[in-house]
């Protein structure tokens, strides 16, 4: 099993859609940069039916080195975490669409 790349994305997109491959690619581009831009803003991004990115803060903590055994301090860090929807982890777990939709 592969992954799917972006260019991937476009070229379905567009064969979906009609698009040109280029308009698809921006399309995909565009929706990533303003996913970014509103996780970078601190906002949750919310896709219906998808899930949910968060942007959230990891605090600073003590661990220990695994080289040299001794106590080191990490740093607070910022990642983002995703919370799968009902929906996605129906589908995922073999589901089809269609069904899960209908039971709306």
């Amino acid at each position: 099993m592969g992954a799917l790349t972006k260019r991937e994305m476009a070229e379905r997109i567009s064969e979906e859609l009609g698009f040109s491959i280029r308009m698809s690619a921006k399309l995909v581009d565009e929706f990533f940069h303003q996913i970014i831009e509103a996780l970078q803003n601190g906002e949750k991004v919310k896709m219906v039916r998808f899930g949910i990115l968060e942007p959230i803060v990891r605090q600073a903590r003590r661990g220990i080195s695994p080289v040299s055994g001794e106590p080191i301090e990490i740093p607070e860090k910022h990642t983002v975490v995703f919370k799968p929807s009902k929906t996605l982890k129906g589908i995922i777990n073999g589901a089809s669409a269609g069904e899960i939709l209908s039971n709306r």
